[in-house]
């Protein structure tokens, strides 16, 4: 739960078991901490608002080979808005395809992006890599890039709380395969009582 010099770990220092990762949850939680530690309170000063667990990336990776095996199209994997990179990361053992891992790099959150995370608007990066399929994280609450994405029809994988994310977008309303699992984990669950609010969404994937 703690380094030795009495930080909270970082959770997404390595992948661990999705049982692991709900009980430290739990367990700052019950500190009353859960805001603080997503917004860097850890031994890394890591910005968290998905949380990735063994389970929950092996289900990605699932869904993102699906998807390829079902496409034509060559083009590699794009995360756009990837923040730290950790879920590219995560990712790329798992997947049989090139990812390129982008962010504007706006300095909305005080985030630290590894120098391998491409500088770059989500838009362009999509216009740029001519992507088979396009994950997005956290989209931004006043963002539309979702839907421009969405409109332009490469696959998207949409990831976040569609109470915080994209908010007035209209993203929710376009048609999309939701995928569920107990495995979804965000900054602004209930952990104790096992209240979920993100959400996994396939957008232009009927293989699916």
């Amino acid at each position: 739960m703690y380094t030795e010099e009495g930080e909270f770990i970082d959770i997404h220092k390595e992948l661990l078991p999705f049982d692991q990762v709900l009980e430290f949850f739990k367990h700052v939680e019950k500190e009353g901490m859960i805001k603080e530690y997503c917004d860097g309170a850890n031994e890394r000063g890591r910005w968290i608002f998905q949380i990735y667990s063994r389970e929950f990336v092996e289900l990605l990776s699932n869904v993102i080979e699906k998807i390829l095996k079902g496409s034509k199209h060559p083009g590699p994997v794009l995360e756009v808005m990837s923040g730290d990179g950790k879920l590219s990361e995560f990712l790329k053992p798992l997947v049989d395809r090139t990812i390129i891992t982008t962010d504007a790099k706006t300095g909305r959150d005080n985030i630290e992006h590894p120098k391998w995370v491409e500088e770059i608007e989500a838009v362009e990066a999509n216009s740029k890599y001519d992507p088979s399929l396009i994950i997005m994280s956290w989209e931004p609450f006043y963002s539309t890039v979702g839907v421009d994405l969405v409109e332009k029809g490469t696959p998207l994988l949409w990831i976040g709380n569609p109470e915080s994310c994209a908010v007035s977008s209209g993203i929710s309303e376009i048609p999309s395969v939701q995928i569920d699992s107990e495995y979804l984990l965000c900054r602004h669950d209930n952990f104790a009582n096992r209240k979920h609010l993100s959400r996994f969404r396939a957008f232009l994937t009927p293989i699916l």
